[in-house]
């Protein structure tokens, strides 16, 4: 069973799902350049997280559907601040960023805006988004 991980700039790798959740995550952190240490989740297409932190244990075959394509966002929270801030790992591209920040969801309160990340001399901007625009957009 293997899942499609849309990442970077129009790339797509293809991970073995019927594993545990955690080595899953950690694969992909790996392929993306993130943090070891660092936190991510994955979208389906239609913009649904699938909280996959909550399940390291399970298998994420259980969780995702098999050939389907999921994008990974890293998930921080900024000193001082009890609010989570979503990134997508994709690089800047305003028609992928624009049906995606139109179709994310995730469960919730409503009330704040999107912010856009400045990105590190030599990243990729990259959209982000706060768990409060999150839930408005679900609702």
């Amino acid at each position: 069973m293997f899942i499609t991980i849309l990442h970077g700039d129009h790339e797509k790798t293809l991970f073995n799902s019927h594993c545990k959740v955690e080595v899953l995550l950690n694969s992909i952190k790996q392929c993306c350049g993130c943090e070891p240490e660092g936190m991510i989740d994955l979208t389906d297409e239609s913009g649904q997280f699938k909280n996959l932190l909550n399940y390291p244990k399970l298998y994420a075959s259980e969780l995702l559907k098999p050939q389907e394509t999921y994008i990974p966002f890293t998930i921080t929270r900024p000193e001082g601040s009890s609010e989570l801030v979503y990134v997508a790992l994709l690089k800047d591209d305003e028609n992928t960023d624009s049906k995606l920040l139109a179709t994310l969801k995730l469960g919730g309160n409503s009330n704040s805006s999107v912010s856009e990340k400045q990105p590190k001399p030599g990243k990729t901007k990259r959209k982000s988004l706060t768990s409060e625009v999150l839930n408005r957009k679900a609702n």
